[in-house]
């Protein structure tokens, strides 16, 4: 079937799709959110944006609105659902001095495209649009239902999912092309402690700023130090290849701090501005609050807090201090996110930072245990063998994430693609790209993919 189908012409108007829907700065804004825009209204036009498309190419197209949009083949099969789940929100830019590119100009460059959201993940919701589309072209004999699912808020607290599944029930099987290949079987838990309250420390630090999102390692982070300059700040960030600025403010010390974006799933491919920030006044000053912070968070491994774990199957545990505020009168507010393998449970991590923080209050905003799927089922082995048949070469060992994807809020989900091993950790940092000679081999994998799941008589 697949050498019947011309997947070139389908690659020009498939890229402007994906432009298009770069180019929406599709950024969570509680501030401007509405009943007919939860999540602000550059969300609400991104998935706008795939609906459209749907009622372009004459697919059917349903929506649990405002939170999703499903888009299915007109010649879908009804004999078990498949739903392909995907989102179009985005992370915050961060430090816009970090990005050498248009955040979303979605420039195509010396064969890459850049912006945000390029690689998590407007790409993969396009391109896997593309590949249910083509069953529809070419009238692909499909005996079950293959469904595009477009999700808005898995950024941030994935409330957008468990509507969708409240009111279409779950599916037989579920994929989010929001991963790494061969095939991601599970994901190690995650949660998120938001604390607020007042900070009992003796410190210099005024007031601090820092960090884009608490999924996020923070990019940036700005200090207010008591006090004029003190040579040792820049001294020990230049010693260390550290990127910071440093004015005179009012008689205090102003000092922004540059790090690395990451992925909080991969805290180690970045590094924090935040503890950076708290490292060098630690080394310069005898000050108790960032000798606590630098102790706690300075190493991603949670040894600081006694936390630290591997597992056998799901590697180690990960932590992530990704948004600060502190204010002058002493008020503070701190995300913490941890993403956890199966021999540590919440309930143990909360209690290590009740420890650290006593009086401190905390809410969880988001909160799951780690998942694993069976790799035995009809489903994975399709989907393991499939990708095998089109890339030979690679791995075909299935991984588990360190990340949070929809696997988590979608029953029956395991991770298929779209990012290789050896692709470089792009998604959250500056200069966000995809590779446009990976677009046709993608296309071609997917559209196998739905296919076979689409004429599978057993999924699970």
């Amino acid at each position: 079937m697949l050498d019947k189908i011309d997947f070139a012409k389908y690659l020009p108007q498939m890229i402007e799709d994906i432009q298009g829907l770069v180019r929406i700065p599709s950024i969570r804004d509680d501030q401007a959110a509405t009943s007919e825009a939860p999540y602000g209204p550059e969300v609400r036009k991104a998935l706008a944006f795939m609906h459209g498309l749907g009622e372009r190419d004459g697919m059917r197209v349903g929506d649990v609105y405002p939170y999703t949009v499903h888009i299915e083949p007109q010649n879908s099969g009804s004999k078990q659902r498949v739903d392909i789940v995907s989102h179009i929100d985005v992370v915050p830019v961060g430090a816009s001095s970090n990005w050498t590119k248009e955040p979303f100009g979605a420039e195509i460059i010396d064969d890459r495209m850049y912006g945000r959201g390029t690689s998590d993940m407007k790409r993969n919701a396009i391109l896997t649009y593309y590949a249910a589309k083509i069953l529809q072209d070419y009238q692909v004999p499909l005996k079950n239902n293959i469904r595009i699912v477009i999700g808005s808020d898995e950024e941030s607290d994935m409330t957008d999912i468990p509507q969708y599944v409240i009111k279409e029930g779950a599916p037989d099987f579920a994929i989010t092309p929001d991963g790494q290949f061969p095939l991601q079987i599970g994901e190690k838990g995650a949660t998120t402690w938001n604390y607020a309250g007042e900070l009992n420390l003796n410190t210099i630090i005024k007031s601090i700023v820092g960090g884009a999102g608490a999924n996020v390692v923070a990019s940036e982070a700005t200090f207010i130090i008591e006090g004029t300059t003190n040579p040792g700040l820049e001294a020990y960030a230049k010693d260390k290849g550290w990127s910071i600025a440093i004015q005179e403010d009012n008689g205090d010390t102003k000092m922004t701090v540059y790090g690395i974006s990451a992925h909080a799933s991969t805290p180690e491919v970045g590094d924090s501005a935040i503890t950076r920030g708290f490292e060098i006044i630690a080394n310069n000053y005898h000050d108790a609050f960032a000798d606590k912070w630098t102790r706690l968070f300075r190493l991603y491994d949670g040894s600081g807090f006694g936390i630290a774990r591997d597992h056998q199957i799901m590697g180690p545990l990960t932590i992530n201090q990704g948004v600060i505020e502190k204010t002058e009168e002493g008020h503070i507010s701190f995300t913490i996110d941890v993403r956890y393998p199966a021999n540590i449970t919440e309930p143990e991590l909360t209690a290590a930072f009740t420890k650290e923080f006593p009086d401190i209050p905390f809410v969880k905003s988001f909160d799951t245990p780690p998942i694993l799927s069976d790799v035995n089922l009809p489903a994975n082995q399709l989907l393991l063998n499939t990708f095998h048949q089109h890339f030979p070469d690679h791995p075909i060992e299935p991984i588990i994430s360190g990340g949070v994807s929809y696997s988590k809020v979608m029953p029956n989900c395991v991770s298929f693609g779209m990012n290789f091993q050896h692709d470089a950790h792009v998604a959250h940092q500056a200069d966000e790209y995809i590779e446009m000679d990976t677009l046709e081999a993608l296309l071609k994998l997917y559209t196998d993919a739905f296919i076979q799941l689409g004429q599978a008589d057993q999924l699970r």
